[in-house]
């Protein structure tokens, strides 16, 4: 656990503290918080994402099972109900702003793509993650069969994705595009199969000045 510790204070340092302050007071993240702040609730789900803990009560034990070399980060033992609430009730976009500032860092020391043209070159796609239908009993995709989709946008000019959400299976990939804001900027290339082919959809990349590459449907 002490290496754990070391390992965690190293991630710790790679995140934008005052950003994320500024993000909880714009949001009213701490509002009326007596002691279950944002940045206890971010600490919690940071160390449940390392250490692969899938469930609240896995948490909370784990925390508690290591309470006393938790102070010198100021995090606290917590009851699941405490984190379910908070996970519950606080508005995403602290954790989005944070994500997109860390993106922004992430950006600026990748290294640039080798192809012979200077715009910005994009992906967009979707994948399917099978999962066991009795298990996840919420993501039913077939009769006998589990999904997620994962929707994403993949800048190459450093290899990582921009844009991700995630959806129930059945999800259509271009509903899903026309009902998000993508961060596309101008110039930008855009690269997709024949699950994009929306035409209204097409036409608004072309508005925002962006190329678009695509197979055609066949006939």
């Amino acid at each position: 656990m002490s290496h754990f510790n070391t390992v965690y204070n190293e991630v710790l340092h790679l995140i934008p503290r005052h950003q994320f302050d500024n993000s909880v007071k714009k949001y009213n993240g701490d509002y009326y918080v007596k002691y279950f702040s944002c940045w206890q609730q971010f600490l919690a789900l940071l160390y449940a994402q390392i250490k692969s803990k899938d469930s609240l009560r896995d948490i909370e034990i784990s925390l508690r099972a290591h309470s006393n070399k938790w102070y010198h980060i100021g995090l606290r033992g917590i009851k699941r109900s405490t984190l379910s609430d908070a996970n519950k009730l606080r508005d995403y976009r602290i954790c989005q702003e944070l994500f997109y500032s860390l993106l922004e860092k992430c950006r600026s020391v990748t290294p640039k793509h080798k192809f012979r043209f200077k715009n910005p070159l994009c992906t967009l796609d979707a994948t399917v993650i099978d999962l066991c239908l009795s298990l996840f009993p919420w993501a039913r995709f077939k009769k006998t069969k589990g999904a997620l989709k994962i929707h994403y946008l993949y800048d190459h000019s450093g290899a990582i994705p921009s844009f991700l959400v995630v959806t129930e299976g059945k999800q259509h990939e271009v509903k899903v595009a026309k009902s998000m804001v993508l961060p596309i900027v101008p110039g930008t290339i855009v690269s997709e199969d024949r699950a994009y082919i929306d035409y209204k959809w097409l036409y608004s990349l072309n508005k925002s000045k962006a190329f678009f590459v695509t197979r055609s449907k066949k006939t």
